[in-house]
């Protein structure tokens, strides 16, 4: 297994059957009485490091962005992460912490990533869409 993959799945708060995940969501919104973000991917093909680097993490960080969330916490949103059985399920801000230790950066220097993928979307850079949900919005 990748490095990467193994530090996202070790840093799951929650695993369960990805036919089980729409049930999920609804269920965590009604309980906890208010919305939160949802930010999904499939991983059910093997994917490089460089596929999430150069594409799942900028798209995420845009997606926090158009959210009125802060782009370098991730605070608020739960991502999904599929596999062909499992869905895995993290805080935003565990999934940047992944990419910050993979990429072995401090917060300057993830601060300055997160401006750059900002600045690229503002230049019209397009990017393959990845899939997200708020359940409530």
């Amino acid at each position: 297994m990748p490095d990467y993959l193994e530090m996202l799945l070790d840093r799951a708060f929650e695993t369960l059957p990805g036919e089980l995940y729409n049930q999920y969501r609804t269920e965590v919104s009604e309980r906890v009485g208010q919305s939160f973000l949802f930010y999904e991917f499939s991983l059910m093909e093997p994917k490089s490091w460089s596929h999430l680097r150069d594409l799942i993490y900028p798209n995420f960080v845009r997606y926090l962005k158009a959210k009125r969330r802060d782009p370098e916490y991730g605070s608020g949103v739960v991502v999904a992460i599929f596999d062909v059985e499992r869905c895995y399920l993290l805080t935003g801000e565990d999934f940047l912490g992944v990419y910050r230790e993979m990429e072995r950066l401090d917060t300057v220097a993830f601060r300055k990533q997160v401006g750059e993928w900002l600045s690229q979307s503002r230049s019209g850079i397009h990017h393959h869409p990845v899939t997200v949900s708020n359940p409530r919005t």
